[in-house]
């Protein structure tokens, strides 16, 4: 019995050995790997980055009518109108995600090929009810608010579009590149732009 305790006991320091060494002696990951994902991992944190703002003032009205029979709907008991007051800040600029980026972990060097165009990052935005009219037969409800609100958030949008922040945020397209390349070239790595060369030659 005892000699069989002393089998087993040799045999768990063998294996407790084995996998000792074994890890020791494990091969190291690739620092290239590493690296690259290191340098992924500082760029994704800024997604999205805010190139210029603008402030909205905007008002935006509202009207229902509900009845069975249309010409009902002349009636003010019918009715109901609401007009709101939209104050937004809206922040236009590029998603990073949408950059076309390729790493070369042989000669570390990051070659940017392409971007977006400017969109639209947040709207952030205050409703002001100021005048709310309901009908006797017509009355709000809490889809009305919903359905005003959005039409108010869609109103800015289209006021963005027509602002030309998308324009100014395009003429700062540079300052984008400006901030990847020293992101990048803080990691060690090698920063290429061939975004602008391939919008010069299209350009032509």
């Amino acid at each position: 019995m005892n000699k069989l305790k002393g089998l087993l006991l040799l045999l768990g320091v063998g294996l407790l050995v084995f996998f000792i060494t074994r890890s020791i002696y494990e091969p190291a990951a690739s620092e290239e790997q590493v690296s690259s994902t290191v340098l992924l991992e500082r760029i994704r944190p800024v997604l999205k980055l805010v190139t210029v703002e603008g402030d909205f003032n905007e008002v935006y009205t509202y009207r229902d009518a509900q009845a069975t029979f249309d010409w009902l709907k002349q009636f003010a008991p019918f009715q109901k109108k609401a007009m709101l007051r939209v104050q937004a800040t809206v922040s236009v600029g590029y998603d990073l995600e949408g950059l076309d980026l390729q790493l070369d972990e042989a000669s570390h060097t990051v070659k940017l090929n392409g971007m977006r165009v400017p969109e639209v990052l947040a709207i952030d935005h205050d409703l002001d009810y100021y005048d709310l009219e309901a009908g006797t037969f017509n009355p709000f409800t809490a889809q009305d608010h919903t359905r005003m609100e959005a039409e108010a958030k869609n109103l800015i949008k289209r006021r963005v579009a027509e602002s030309g922040l998308f324009r100014v945020a395009a003429d700062r397209k540079q300052e984008v590149i400006k901030v990847l390349r020293a992101m990048v070239e803080s990691s060690g790595w090698t920063f290429v732009d061939e975004s602008t060369a391939a919008a010069a030659i299209d350009a032509r």
